[in-house]
């Protein structure tokens, strides 16, 4: 399976809690390649691609953040017109539950790329890639 590993990490929603967590990144010499973030009133929730997955976990820890790491798919989508529209044809017909979802900005790739959290990763990278939907590795997505 193509599973990519994700952080997630619970901030603050006060000014400076994303800087600080960026800074803790570059101090560990670890590259973001691509966020997300998701908040509340008191809370977020920064969903982070990165290099090293565990040099950045272990980094923001020490720094006090509660981080943890999950798995996540890279689904390759057609750039054109209806592209994802045609990939949520097939998770509808698959039955399968989108936890979240969000895009990358530059990939190794000539497609659009986004990352999707089912609520069953394993069942959902098995049905799509059975489907013909085209799943993408770290070493796809990732800068050389």
């Amino acid at each position: 399976m193509k599973n990519l590993k994700q952080l997630s990490v619970f901030i603050e929603n006060r000014p400076g809690a994303l800087s600080e967590a960026c800074r803790v990144l570059k101090s560990a010499n670890v590259n973001i390649l691509s966020m997300s973030v998701a908040d509340t009133r008191e809370f977020g929730i920064l969903r982070l691609l990165l290099n090293d997955t565990a040099k950045g976990s272990a980094a923001l820890k020490a720094a006090g953040f509660i981080a943890r790491e999950n798995h996540v798919l890279a689904v390759a989508v057609p750039d054109c017109a209806g592209g994802l529209a045609g990939v949520f044809e097939k998770t509808d017909e698959l039955q399968l539950s989108v936890e979240y979802m969000y895009a990358i900005p530059s990939a190794k790739t000539d497609k659009a790329v986004i990352i999707f959290r089912f609520d069953d990763q394993a069942d959902a990278a098995d049905k799509l890639a059975a489907a013909g939907v085209e799943l993408l590795s770290a070493d796809d997505i990732c800068r050389g």
